[in-house]
C-alpha cells in the first residue's frame, strides 16, 4: 500500500479534533456568526377598547420607522430631549425629519439599514424586513400612537447578536409606550398644547380598560424572526 494512504486516518482525526469540541467538557461549540442577518419584523397591535380605557375613534399607528444600528446610534433615549425627528413622528406621524436623521447615521457608519412600513389601524399588524450585521446588531423602531398629543410606541435598542456570536432566531417583545415631552395634552384627542420648554422622553402609562391597576398592558408585541 502507498505510504500516503497510511496517513489518511491520522489526517482525518486531526481534522475532527480541530472543529468541534470544547476542552474538558466535550460540548460542541457553536459556529461563529458570519455575515449579516435578515429579520422579518411584525408589529402586532392589540390596543383596543378591550385593553385600554378611553380608546379613541379612528385609532391607528403611523408608519413604523427605524434602523439597524450600533450601540451609540440611538433614535431616542428616555430621560433626554426628543430630536426633531422623534418630535414630528410622535406629534404628527411625519417621518421626514426622522428619516433624514437615520440617513445621516447611515452616512456616518453608525446605522446600517432603514425600515419603514405603512400605517395601519389598531387592532391590526404590519410587517417588513430589515438586515443587520455584526457591526450594527441592534434594532430600534418607533411609531406614533394616533390620535395622541405626542405619544409613541417603540422597540428600543434591541441587541440581536448574543455573547456567543449567534443571531437570535426569534424574539417577542412588548410594545411599550412613550411620551415625547413636546406636547402637554392630557388625552388622545386634546388640542395642541406645546410644552415650553420641551421636556424629555418618558415612559407612558395608559390606564387599562378595566381594573384598578395603575399601569396598562402593552399596546402590542414586536415579533422578530430571523430569515437566514
Amino acid at each position: 500500500m502507498p505510504r500516503s494512504l497510511h496517513r489518511l486516518p491520522l489526517l482525518f482525526a486531526v481534522g475532527l479534533a480541530a472543529c468541534s469540541t470544547a476542552p474538558d467538557t466535550g460540548e460542541t461549540l457553536p459556529a461563529p456568526a458570519i455575515g449579516s442577518a435578515l429579520y422579518r419584523v411584525t408589529f402586532e397591535a392589540t390596543w383596543s377598547a378591550g385593553t385600554h380605557a378611553n380608546f379613541p375613534a379612528g385609532a391607528h399607528f403611523s408608519s413604523v420607522i427605524g434602523a439597524s444600528h450600533r450601540a451609540d446610534a440611538l433614535l431616542f433615549r428616555p430621560g433626554q430631549a426628543a430630536s426633531l425627528g422623534i418630535k414630528n413622528m410622535a406629534e404628527r406621524g411625519n417621518n421626514t425629519a426622522l428619516r433624514s436623521e437615520i440617513n445621516a447615521l447611515q452616512s456616518s457608519g453608525a446605522a446600517f439599514r432603514l425600515l419603514e412600513a405603512p400605517y395601519f389601524n389598531s387592532p391590526g399588524s404590519v410587517s417588513d424586513t430589515i438586515r443587520l450585521d455584526a457591526a450594527h446588531p441592534r434594532l430600534s423602531l418607533v411609531t406614533m400612537i394616533a390620535p395622541s398629543p405626542d405619544w409613541f410606541v417603540a422597540l428600543e435598542d434591541e441587541n440581536l447578536l448574543d455573547a456567543t456570536g449567534q443571531w437570535a432566531t426569534q424574539r417577542h417583545l412588548p410594545a411599550r409606550a412613550y411620551d415625547a415631552g413636546t406636547d402637554s395634552g392630557p388625552t388622545f384627542t386634546a388640542p395642541d398644547q406645546p410644552t415650553l420648554p420641551a421636556g424629555v422622553v418618558t415612559p407612558l402609562r395608559l390606564a387599562p380598560a378595566q381594573g384598578p391597576a395603575p399601569d396598562g398592558p402593552p399596546l402590542g408585541t414586536w415579533h422578530l424572526e430571523r430569515l437566514n
